[in-house]
């Protein structure tokens, strides 16, 4: 796939996101609509790695409330990180690798051929973006069925945590106040992210599947 192509599906995913952002804050759009449209952008922010999404979360959550946003999130969490697995695991995912720096590639793939219980700790736990993980899982020589495990008890607590902290925030101060505090959140985020990216020079090769 070519470099302009690339850069394409990249901007499409940033639009994506900033669309369905803006019809979440419109509360006025019924839950029906608004919900699938939830589930497919945080399937999207996690396969289009690395697209800054953990806004998202808390922004559904406090649009949709703990019990109906917890399992929108688990689903797209769940279902975004097997494709992109299955993708990188598959096709060697270069479209994912390109765009993450040197460093961060070493160090990711340090936590995945150390401890097990580190590397659920962070999935389980906000503390970190795993996008990126989950696409050197896939290159590396990890399992799927272990990986899977992994990332699928770890989301458990983790999106328990967004859409509990999402939730809180929207019952403290507001669901409008809320949300609107998230989503400038997350617009300062996605521009700092866009500006960092077009300062930064692209990563090295892509490494082969083993």
């Amino acid at each position: 796939m070519v470099s302009g192509r690339k850069k394409l599906i990249l901007v499409a995913g940033v639009v994506v996101l900033l669309v369905v952002a803006g019809m979440l804050v419109l509360r006025q759009v019924p839950s029906t609509v608004s919900a699938p449209l939830f589930v497919l952008v945080v399937i999207l922010e996690v396969i289009i790695a690395p697209l800054p999404g953990g806004p998202i979360g808390y922004l559904g959550a406090a649009r949709f409330g703990f019990w109906n946003a917890w399992p929108l999130l688990y689903a797209g969490n769940l279902v975004g990180t097997t494709i992109a697995f299955a993708l990188a695991r598959r096709f060697g995912a270069p479209l994912f690798e390109e765009h993450v720096a040197p460093k961060t590639r070493a160090r990711y793939d340090r936590l995945l051929d150390g401890n097990l219980a580190l590397l659920w700790a962070v999935y389980a736990l906000p503390i970190a973006p795993v996008d990126v993980l989950s696409v050197l899982a896939g290159l590396s020589r990890m399992s799927a069925v272990r990986f899977l495990v992994v990332a699928y008890t770890g989301f458990l607590l983790r999106t328990a945590l967004a859409a509990y902290l999402g939730s809180a925030l929207a019952d403290f101060a507001g669901v409008s106040t809320a949300m609107s505090v998230i989503g400038i959140v997350f617009m300062i985020g996605l521009i700092a992210w866009l500006w960092k990216r077009e300062g930064q020079p692209q990563g090295g090769g892509t490494r082969s599947t083993p």
